[in-house]
């Protein structure tokens, strides 16, 4: 896997306040390795909208949690004419952000997202996706799931 960013997960602003539950605490980003690999053949795929002609899955072997509360996974995107894209991304349940770190090309190689942040997840776009995935799969209102096992039920096509 390849790095992306650095980190930890919750901090205090003064090392002093660790055991202080009153004080204000931040949140970082833990270190995000980028898959080498295509997606396994083990995709489940899952329900968005009656909207869109596209269809989705998840790569169940590329659910990974993170220190960070973030859930991180592979996602391919496939067209009514058999067009694919594949994704590496990030959802927070706490915030219902998404991140995109990086996409697989034609060849098979993954490259790394440029400049990418957290973005918010509208519930009202056209291709709803991580909306569908927080609000079904991933998360427990703002409380992320702790397994693969947990939220591959959640993922009915």
């Amino acid at each position: 896997m390849i790095s992306l960013s650095a980190a930890a997960q919750y901090r205090t602003a003064d090392p002093a306040d660790e055991n202080d539950p009153d004080a204000p605490r931040f949140w970082e980003e833990t270190q995000v390795k980028i898959p080498t690999a295509p997606p396994s053949k083990d995709l489940k795929p899952f329900y968005v909208s009656p909207n869109t002609p596209l269809t989705f899955a998840i790569d169940a072997n590329s659910i990974a949690f993170g220190k960070d509360d973030v859930i991180r996974y592979v996602i391919v995107i496939t067209s009514p004419a058999g067009a694919k894209q594949v994704t590496y991304e990030g959802i927070r349940c706490e915030t219902h952000e998404w991140r995109l770190y990086a996409t697989m090309q034609k060849d098979d190689q993954w490259v790394k997202t440029p400049n990418s942040r957290w973005q918010a997840v509208r519930s009202n776009s056209y291709n709803r996706y991580h909306s569908a995935l927080i609000q079904d799969a991933f998360c427990e209102n703002s409380i992320p799931r702790r397994s693969a096992k947990e939220i591959i039920p959640f993922l009915k096509p």
